[in-house]
């Protein structure tokens, strides 16, 4: 009879292996990670001359990696360290069964024999480690660690998120929104250079001395009340917006959670030290990049200036400050006095370095193991139970609620042959985890209609094989064969793991998917004897055979704007390149998000040439100031010049600092001469805005062509 107590013991037991499963996971991760990051540190010396700042700051996520996922990748060259830990043996009366003397009772010492469901019990051995010996309970080890290890994990996250709150709601109660037009006006412009949309807050605070970012949901950008060289502003706001953009505060939170869970890993202290010194550093590369030798002096300046004020205020939270650390700042001037723009050679090392290093933090594994685990393991491990309990996948995807129309085309279909053999019609359609192709994948489905997933063009019959196997939840489901005289023959309906030879005929042959109110999983399909260079042609879904026709209608000269659109996301870059100036010569009329969707999946460099050849013809309209705003992302610059010298005197200033960062110094030279030509006229403000992406020789060159208007008053 099994007892609260020994229900209680169950549990006990439980908890215990499966925390010192987890101290042991987190164990091996966390020595696989100090290995990783070692292996980084080691080669720093050749990667800091070699890569570029930035390669050298997110190389660290190979090592964030490493203490998140196990994975272990076993190879020749792979050494893993396997610690176990040694459990009592289950005895009678503190013996080996093979030890008790002849004549002595099985049932041992005490003369009472255990039940059997007792001694049977997958618990027993924690039974065993909670009896007394001498007089003293047995401490088992393992799990005290594991436990000091949790309980220093809750301290640590507890402790990073109080200083975290007092020190940002403290910065909130005393800031105030900036009401300078001209924070604002070099905000707006920076964020549209740096394709930020949704910008973020600017405040002034009395009581911080730097500027510092905070708040991962809601940035703010939070500026001393005393401000200093209003000429500094553009660089201290390009520097936190840099940051905004590559999301480096959630990189820095990333790496404070691990630092949580790994809080026993001293190696990984010298990784955040080192990483927010490399944050910085790949800031500043982004900063210099846009600015002349004089910019970069000032820059270097402001980071003195910033060295001679109080930093530190926020150095025990994650936030994002110009200069965190005193000690810091040689190692950044160093930075903006060496810097240097990184030539083809440099990146493809870079390239390949990355590819080495990825290689060896996977096959660099640390893994320790308990043979506790043999007790268990029936039961599956301690991650796989875990992962099914917190499981957002395949689980709760098949009991999501299917709606489907019981009067519909889509549920008549399964039972109608003729709607089967026609074009694909569904209501539902919905996969976990899919693959197509010739060897088609799907873990889980919900089909409500038909769905096709092989047309075969055949010159003449061929036979092949189609094997196939699936797990029907609900609702009905098959696998439908259609040949070219529009014919359906099923192939597999109840599932079971079948190899069913067919014969392709002359024409078009489809295998399709139909379902009921369908709910299946595992299904899984491939073809024996297929050769695609025995078919005229072969395509693994209707979307794919559509879009080779439109790509022969293109080439033709011909092109349907719904379709294009509908079929953008199947169609080759250079065909939507094609497709879009033929639109826009017959005057087709593209919506703003339409013409920035076609260049967006168009190949850049031939729509850009193929709109600066047709306008300069006259075959189509000058561009708007809309349009080029929207699409100077994605052009190449030799086109994006093309289409603002197009503009003439239409030309505007906002225009041209809008697309000025995607302009090299001479192509922005050019354009400024042109605007100028025009009647354009500079305000000191915007002259201030725009020169730092000129050089020293533009500006000089520039400079006495119009005396600039003078500041408007506040």
């Amino acid at each position: 009879m099994i007892t609260l107590t020994k229900i209680v013991d169950l549990y006990k037991a439980e908890w215990s292996v499966n925390m010192k499963e987890i101290f042991m996971c987190v164990l091996s991760l966390s020595l696989s990670g100090a290995l990783a990051g070692a292996l980084i540190l080691l080669i720093r010396p050749f990667t800091e001359r070699v890569c570029s700042k930035r390669w050298n700051y997110y190389i660290w996520l190979l090592v964030a990696a490493r203490l998140m996922f196990p994975v272990y990748v076993h190879t020749e060259f792979s050494e893993f360290l396997t610690l176990e830990t040694v459990r009592q043996q289950e005895s009678v009366t503190g013996m080996e069964a093979a030890e008790v003397p002849e004549g002595l009772p099985a049932e041992g010492i005490e003369g009472v024999k255990a039940p059997e469901s007792i001694a049977e019990a997958p618990w027993s051995g924690s039974l065993q480690e909670d009896r007394m010996q001498g007089g003293l309970p047995i401490v088992d080890l393992g799990l005290a660690v594991a436990v000091i290890w949790f309980l220093g994990v809750i301290v640590s996250l507890l402790l990073k998120s109080i200083d975290y709150w007092q020190f940002t709601s403290g910065i909130r109660k005393r800031c105030e929104l900036t009401s300078d037009y001209r924070v604002h006006e070099a905000v707006e412009g920076l964020c549209a250079g740096l394709h930020i949309r949704r910008k973020p807050l600017v405040c002034e605070c009395k009581s911080i001395q730097g500027p510092i970012t905070i708040g991962l949901w809601r940035t703010i950008i939070v500026l001393p009340e005393e401000k200093g060289d209003l000429e500094q502003l553009p660089m201290i706001l390009h520097h936190e917006l840099i940051h905004v953009k590559r999301k480096d505060l959630w990189y820095k939170w990333l790496y404070q959670i691990l630092l949580c869970v790994h809080w026993f890993n001293p190696v990984l202290y010298l990784i955040v030290r080192k990483m927010n010194m490399d944050c910085e550093l790949a800031c500043d590369e982004a900063v210099l990049g846009r600015l002349t030798q004089e910019g970069k002096k000032a820059y270097g300046n402001i980071l003195l200036d910033t060295a001679q004020r109080n930093i530190g205020a926020g150095r025990k939270i994650p936030s994002l400050t110009l200069l965190e650390r005193k000690e810091d700042l040689k190692e950044r001037l160093k930075g903006i006095v060496s810097y240097r723009k990184k030539t083809g050679a440099k990146v493809l090392a870079s390239l390949c370095l990355m590819g080495c290093l990825l290689v060896l933090t996977a096959c660099a594994g640390v893994q320790i193991s308990s043979n506790e685990r043999d007790d268990w393991e029936e039961k599956g491990y301690f991650w796989d139970r875990l992962a099914a309990w917190v499981d957002v996948g395949l689980e709760d995807f098949m009991g999501a609620t299917i709606r489907t129309d019981k009067d519909g085309d889509a549920w008549k279909s399964y039972d109608d042959d003729g709607m089967i053999a026609g074009d694909d019609v569904r209501d539902q359609w919905r996969m976990y985890v899919y693959v197509g192709g010739k060897r088609l994948r799907c873990d889980g489905m919900f089909l409500n209609g038909t769905a096709t997933v092989m047309i075969v063009n055949a010159h003449t019959d061929k036979d092949i094989e189609v094997n196939s196997t699936f797990e029907v939840e609900e609702g009905r489901f098959k696998v439908v064969y259609v040949d070219p005289d529009g014919n359906a023959t099923v192939i597999n309906e109840n599932g079971e793991k079948t190899s069913v030879p067919i014969t392709l005929k002359e024409g078009r042959n489809v295998i399709k998917l139909v379902g009921q109110e369908a709910k299946i999983k595992y299904l899984r399909m491939s073809y024996s004897g297929l050769r695609e260079n025995a078919f005229e042609s072969i395509y693994y879904s209707a979307e794919e055979e559509k879009s080779a026709i439109i790509k022969e209608q293109i080439q033709a000269g011909y092109v349907n704007k719904d379709e294009v659109m509908e079929y953008l996301y199947y169609l080759d870059d250079g065909d939507i390149s094609k497709a879009l100036i033929l639109l826009l010569k017959k005057g087709e009329v593209l919506s703003s998000d339409e013409f920035c969707d076609m260049i967006i999946y168009s190949n850049s460099e031939l729509s850009g040439r193929y709109l600066v050849e047709a306008i300069s013809k006259g075959e189509i309209e000058p561009l708007s100031e809309k349009d080029i705003s929207e699409i100077k992302y994605y052009l190449e610059e030799e086109s994006l010049r093309a289409l603002l010298d197009m503009m003439k005197e239409n030309l505007t200033f906002d225009l041209l600092y809008d697309c000025a960062p995607y302009l090299s110094s001479d192509s922005l030279e050019k354009i400024v001469r042109n605007y100028e030509d025009a009647g354009g006229e500079f305000t000191e403000l915007q002259w201030h805005n725009i020169s730092p992406y000129l050089d020293d020789d533009a500006i000089e060159s520039l400079r006495p062509l119009k005396p600039l208007k003078p500041l408007k008053p506040i």
